[in-house]
């Protein structure tokens, strides 16, 4: 059942992941333009660097979780191999 909740638990946060990367590329792509036009974007590379920041939490998250599911996988196998 941990194990489950766990799979579940990634597949939650890939999404987010996902989402975030979006973002910074949508955020990017606005500071790109704002830029050529001579418009002030700092307001938004300040909303990228959060996001930025925000990613690297849930990849920290994603690796804690992979590993929850990685390390029962090798305990299974290695029972199955005596």
């Amino acid at each position: 059942m941990q194990l489950h909740m766990a799979v579940k638990a990634l597949a939650t946060l890939r999404g987010e992941i996902n989402c975030k990367e979006d973002e910074l590329v949508k955020k990017a792509e606005l500071v790109q333009e704002k830029e050529k036009a001579g418009e002030e974007a700092d307001y938004l590379l300040e909303m990228i660097f959060d996001n930025l920041n925000e990613l690297v939490d849930l990849f920290k998250q994603k690796n804690n979780l992979h590993n929850q599911i990685k390390n029962p996988k090798k305990i299974i196998r290695d029972l199955m191999k005596e």
